[in-house]
């Protein structure tokens, strides 16, 4: 209940595993384009994966809550829960999905096992969930079972992540709930850990501060490289080679985006403040990621020497490559900066372009006009003085040398370090990267100063 990009990377996951899957989503356009096999969402892999259990007929679309409820006897709620005021998580697509599979349980025979797979801080689904679902249903612990299953898919990777888990993660309150729970995920093959409700709520969303604290950590010890006249790559890979830390998530950027790092660090610290426990690691790792946000606009900065009148091309929109997604992609305020500098900004991205546009011209492009969206990435490097490479599609580590010799000055910010130095001989590029000392700090447009190899 509920097909965003979890709830079909977790649908479809289930029914190459052999389940029978039936989806619902309030949107219709959504359900329309999935019944026809077409995913509203990029992700590698997943319109495949959906086109082949469509056609087996392993999943299966229906159009209301009531032939859901009719027909699948584990339901998971995969709503979302956004960003609400004061750090909060807004409920309210919660509460109306519930609200509507308890009516329509009460028209059902058989008993129901329902399972909040949507993010939730500790204590929702036994203070909030359970009580509004039983009251709506009717329905005691002999007719029905309700339980917790975290999800932990990475976007860009979701469909390895849903089809092959490192772990799976259950908050239970009864040995029936949890029977049907460990046959749903027979054969995935990943250790089951049994927890109550919020003790699993509070796995997620610990998860999430921990791994946000570890990028964070990264681009804080960026500043150090820059300094230092080091590479920030090099160093982590030395610190992540220690097993008591490890590699995963110590890679320096523009600052963590996406739907959940920012959004669960906050309503983590609301939560925290609401049981008088301190939040201490997600407040240093919300601090980190503003700063390494306003660093780099001084990067972009230093780089351009001005940047009134300049024209600057913005590559990469989504949060990270892989995806379509812009939830808190840095690529907002990045291009709010410049605009704001008085720069003449175009920006490209291969997939998240359109996403990208809407939500700049329903937000903060309403009154910050000056801002191109250029179709092609040459297109947006025409004439340009300055490149900024905000997110590593690998298509623009290619960069062909026409790109350069249609820019007014081949001078690029690499956010990511992942132009190669062989890519930035071949196509006459010089390169400022994020995290890498000694580079073309404070050079100008057009300056041999500018010119810089930095490695992936």
């Amino acid at each position: 209940m509920g097909v965003g990009y979890m709830g079909i990377a977790t649908a479809l996951a289930f029914a190459r595993r052999g389940r029978r899957v039936f989806a619902y989503d309030v949107n219709p356009r959504v359900r329309s384009r999935l019944r026809a096999g077409r995913s509203p969402y990029h992700e590698e892999g997943l319109e495949e994966l959906l086109r082949a259990e469509v056609r087996r007929r392993r999943f299966v679309v229906v159009d209301t809550v009531q032939e859901l409820s009719a027909s699948a006897q584990c339901i998971f709620l995969c709503l979302p829960t956004p960003a609400g005021r004061l750090g909060r998580i807004d409920l309210s697509p919660l509460r109306r999905a519930v609200r509507e599979l308890g009516g329509a349980l009460r028209r059902v025979h058989g008993y129901r096992l329902v399972v909040v797979k949507s993010t939730v801080v500790p204590g929702t689904t036994e203070s909030i969930v359970e009580p509004l679902l039983r009251r709506t249903s009717g329905r005691g612990v002999d007719l029905l079972g309700v339980a917790t299953n975290p999800e932990f898919l990475a976007e860009g990777r979701m469909v390895q992540d849903a089809l092959h888990p490192e772990r799976v993660v259950v908050g239970v309150s009864d040995a029936r709930s949890l029977r049907w729970l460990a046959a749903v995920y027979k054969g995935f093959g990943a250790p089951l850990f049994q927890l109550s409700p919020s003790g699993a709520e509070l796995v997620k969303y610990g998860s999430n501060s921990f791994l946000a604290l570890k990028v964070s950590f990264a681009n804080e010890i960026s500043r150090w490289t820059e300094v230092l006249g080091s590479n920030i790559d090099d160093v982590v890979r030395a610190l992540g080679a220690d097993p008591r830390i490890g590699p995963t998530f110590l890679r320096a950027g523009p600052g963590f985006g996406g739907s959940c790092f920012e959004k669960d660090l906050r309503a983590f610290r609301t939560r925290a403040e609401e049981l008088g426990v301190p939040a201490c690691a997600a407040d240093a790792a919300l601090a980190i990621n503003q700063e390494q946000t306003e660093h780099v606009s001084e990067l972009i900065q230093s780089a351009a020497g001005r940047l009134k009148g300049r024209t600057v091309a913005v590559l990469g929109l989504a949060f990270k490559a892989g995806t379509d997604d812009v939830r808190e992609s840095r690529a907002f305020p990045i291009v709010e900066r410049l605009v704001r500098d008085g720069a003449r900004v175009r920006v490209h991205d291969p997939v998240a372009l359109r996403n990208f546009r809407r939500e700049w011209n329903g937000g903060v492009g309403r009154s910050l006009p000056g801002v191109r969206f250029a179709t092609s990435a040459a297109g947006a490097l025409r004439g340009a003085d300055l490149a900024v490479l905000q997110a590593d599609w690998p298509q623009y580590l290619e960069w062909p040398s026409r790109w350069s010799q249609a820019m007014r000055t081949p001078l690029v910010v690499d956010l990511r370090r992942a132009l190669s130095p062989a890519a930035q001989e071949r196509a006459g590029l010089r390169v400022l990267a994020l995290g890498v000392g000694g580079g073309a700090r404070g050079a100008r447009p057009g300056s041999p100063r500018a010119s810089s190899s930095r490695r992936s």
